[in-house]
């Protein structure tokens, strides 16, 4: 049963989960710029985006499994410490390794974010509320890829790009008071012992439930894709149809949009009581059609800027649907271990997602064919994980019967 605790605010649950989302898109304007004056390739540069994401995920393996151990508030205030101090050392970097640790120290404190703001939701909410409460979140962090990209050129053209993580460090820091003023620690029934042996219990629980596994790689798979179109837009972007980098943003907003307009539908048709796995079907066919829409496009070489934007307009507004049902039907089952489960699907999604980037990134040849590739793979992945939901919902229903 979720706690009776105090609920915590939706907009400081969307602020925690957008650290992810504000520390990459500000930076992304500032990826070419560093391949230039370090004298990098473009994989080199987009090291600084998948270190990143590396601490990320490693990350959220341990701090969910903690949060169950030792409560979520003490987790979630040392997380944005390290988080803070990583943005103070990417602004004082005087190298492009120098910068690539402290981007990986940055990743291992915003793991805490998402992973703990998921828990909380899973702590206080039933199944029907969490729905809704998911998709006010994405509403809510939808402003950080609205908004950072355009921050970060602003900031590159005017100030360089050490002030762009140096507002990352401001950002951390008004976090941190913010969590520790705004955040109460769940009545949960007991914090559990953080031994291996549990652990390895509660994995093995996990992954024994086909629902949640399905669904997990379902939001995973589709956030690889998405990852995809994040890491390699500066290069899609700038440099192969030559958009300046002063209204990149404007092109990244459109799309980051899109995931907002698909958030609030879902959430109206939610309230409207039409059924969560209609709503999970309707999402992923609608991802799924924009990822082949954009393949297509891609290695035909037809559309120009128009056949990247409008597919992942396309592809952002179904997850904006699929999400959060993917990600409260894989939660619901275990609310004893919500931090455990928070941790498993974060890290994969996120250890996906630097997958995906790194191989748009190291087959770029100044076309927009590997980032048409890669999310082929991803939806189909996450055609598949749909499938293997639909076809045990299926021999559910029969044994029933």
């Amino acid at each position: 049963m979720p706690s009776s605790g105090a609920r915590p605010s939706t907009l400081l649950l969307g602020a925690l989960t957008a650290m992810t989302a504000l520390s990459i898109d500000m930076s992304l304007p500032a990826l070419p710029q560093l391949r230039l004056l370090f004298h990098a390739s473009a994989a080199q540069a987009q090291l600084t985006l998948t270190l990143f994401l590396i601490g990320y995920a490693v990350s959220q393996i341990i701090c969910g499994p903690l949060s169950d151990a030792r409560g979520r508030k003490p987790v979630l205030l040392w997380g944005i410490a390290l988080f803070t101090l990583g943005g103070i050392g990417c602004a004082l970097s005087p190298s492009l390794a120098i910068l690539n640790a402290f981007r990986l120290l940055q990743g291992l404190g915003a793991g805490v974010g998402p992973v703990l703001s998921r828990a909380l939701v899973r702590d206080t909410y039933e199944r029907s509320e969490a729905t809704v409460v998911f998709s006010h979140i994405t509403q809510v962090m939808i402003v950080a890829p609205i908004v950072a990209p355009t921050l970060g050129g602003v900031l590159l053209t005017h100030a360089g790009w050490p002030a762009i993580f140096a507002l990352l460090a401001t950002a951390g820091a008004a976090l941190w008071f913010a969590v520790r003023r705004g955040i109460a620690e769940p009545d949960h029934a007991g914090l559990t012992a953080l031994t291996p042996a549990e652990l390895l219990s509660r994995y093995k629980l996990f992954f024994s439930n086909p629902i949640c596994v399905a669904n997990m790689l379902i939001f995973c798979f589709a956030y690889a894709g998405l990852f995809a179109y994040v890491a390699g837009s500066p290069f899609v972007l700038m440099e192969v149809f030559g958009i300046p980098k002063g209204q990149f943003g404007v092109y990244f907003a459109v799309t980051a949009v899109a995931l907002l307009v698909g958030a609030t539908l879902n959430k109206s048709l939610v309230r409207r009581n039409i059924p969560n796995a209609s709503l999970l079907r309707l999402g992923v066919g609608v991802v799924v059609s924009s990822g082949v829409l954009l393949f297509f496009a891609s290695w035909l070489h037809v559309g120009g800027v128009a056949g990247v934007i409008v597919p992942m307009m396309g592809y952002l507004f179904g997850i904006g649907i699929a999400g959060p049902h993917a990600m409260a039907a894989a939660m619901e089952p275990y609310p004893q271990m919500a931090g455990v489960t928070s941790s498993l699907i974060g890290s994969l999604q996120t250890a996906g997602g630097g997958l995906a980037g790194a191989l748009v990134a190291a087959f770029y040849t100044h076309t927009t064919v590997s980032l048409g590739v890669v999310v082929l793979v991803a939806v189909i992945g996450m055609l598949l994980s749909f499938a293997w939901t639909a076809s045990h919902a299926r021999k559910r229903v029969e044994v029933v019967a």
